[in-house]
């Protein structure tokens, strides 16, 4: 079982213009003050953006960045949207929105960059990779 199984994670989606993942909050995945914690809501941003960078290639992160905007509450679906900003040869960036349900509020957004290379032959693109 993998980081983002025991989080119960599903990819909805996984193409180069839109990669989506939801996670549900439970109880196990709150903070001190009630709410889901920030480290939950990055786990679900930097899962849909570790799918969508090693799609077409194998990517390693170089750098991430999230600001909060809401808070979650137990019970809460969070759908992580990623989306291409700029795709180069050897580096591309992803911004990813962190929302309440399908098309709820943005409660978080995650911008990510990523080293990227071309496949080893016989490399599959399945996993992250990362």
């Amino acid at each position: 079982m993998n980081y983002a199984d025991t989080l119960g994670m599903t990819v909805l989606q996984a193409t180069p213009e839109v990669t989506r993942v939801r996670a549900t909050v439970t109880d196990a995945g709150l903070n001190m003050h009630g709410t889901a914690h920030g480290g939950l809501i990055f786990s679900v941003a930097d899962e849909a953006f570790a799918v969508i960078s090693n799609l077409e290639a194998q990517a390693v992160a170089v750098d991430t960045h999230l600001s909060f905007f809401r808070a979650a509450r137990s019970g809460d679906e969070l759908i992580a949207v990623a989306t291409p900003e700029r795709v180069g040869r050897t580096l591309a960036t992803y911004r990813v929105e962190v929302r309440r349900g399908e098309a709820g509020e943005v409660l978080a957004l995650f911008t990510g960059t990523v080293s990227r290379r071309s496949r080893e032959v016989g490399q599959s693109g399945s996993g992250p990779g990362r």
